[in-house]
């Protein structure tokens, strides 16, 4: 990848990421497989402690849909995410098992969505289709990392689908008036365009959530399991999600932390 000025220290390695990132507007990594365990067992404990409850049999994530009902799925999804939240721990986990690629993508002083996303998409439900959308259509700041974590293995229908940098860039000088479409007319017009990216349990999808993606109907024969949460830099701008609302101050460096407390000796003038 060309920088383009001598002033850019990036690491060989980041500048490798950085360019598949912008060129597709995604990038797939390794989790760190420690921590995204200890995730995954937070969210199998609450999906018994929920199926216990309905006085149904325990199953595993991939087969949800043999014990929960459709109009059961945003009952479970709240449930679980009201027991994730409860502390921290939760969040600390999400961010090492994704450390390297928040660093290199994103930095190092950082601040973190307060509750990460969960999606729970059974088989032939469509109230679990998430519509085609770009999150910076709705007040979400450009500056902001989305890390996409499946806890089961992902794909064809099961899979996040995005737009392509490329393709999207193409649709912007040939299209006009595209966001005038309901969701429906969007999708359809730009589904010959959208990619479905395939990931195994153990990878990580991070990727750019200003260009238009969702989920489309499960058609598979498995329940569809994942988590998002999104990261920027601390000092980067905030659009409608604030910090100390929406996200939370995570490694905040030291010299931040003096600066914010510094007071000028007006006594000595």
């Amino acid at each position: 990848m060309q920088t383009g000025t001598p002033w850019d220290f990036r690491s060989s390695q980041e500048l490798l990421m950085s360019g598949i990132y912008t060129d597709e507007g995604y990038l797939i990594e390794d989790a760190d497989y420690h921590y995204l365990e200890l995730m995954k067992k937070e969210i199998e404990s609450a999906f018994s402690e929920f199926t216990t409850l309905q006085k149904k049999k325990c199953v595993t994530l991939e087969n949800a849909h043999q014990v929960i009902a459709n109009d059961e799925s945003n009952d479970l999804r709240l449930y679980i995410m009201q027991k994730i939240s409860a502390g921290t721990s939760f969040q600390r986990n999400y961010y090492n098992s994704a450390k390297s690629i928040i660093h290199h993508l994103c930095g190092n002083e950082l601040a973190m969505q307060k509750r990460p996303g969960l999606s729970i998409n059974l088989p032939g439900n469509n109230s679990d289709i998430l519509p085609i959308h770009a999150d910076t259509w709705n007040g979400v700041s450009p500056f902001e990392l989305n890390i996409w974590i499946p806890f089961v293995d992902c794909s064809d229908s099961m899979c996040l689908y995005i737009l392509k940098r490329e393709k999207y860039q193409e649709r912007l000088k040939t299209c006009q008036g595209l966001l005038n479409l309901t969701s429906d007319e969007l999708f359809n017009e730009l589904r010959n365009d959208l990619t479905w990216i395939p990931i195994k349990y153990g990878k990580i999808l991070a990727f750019d959530q200003s260009l238009p993606h969702g989920y489309s109907l499960n058609v598979e024969t498995s329940s569809h399991w994942s988590m998002n949460c999104r990261f920027k830099g601390l000092h980067t701008p905030y659009w409608d999600k604030k910090l100390g609302e929406y996200f939370m101050p995570i490694t905040v460096k030291n010299c931040t932390r003096l600066g914010i407390k510094y007071k000028h000796p007006d006594q000595w003038v």
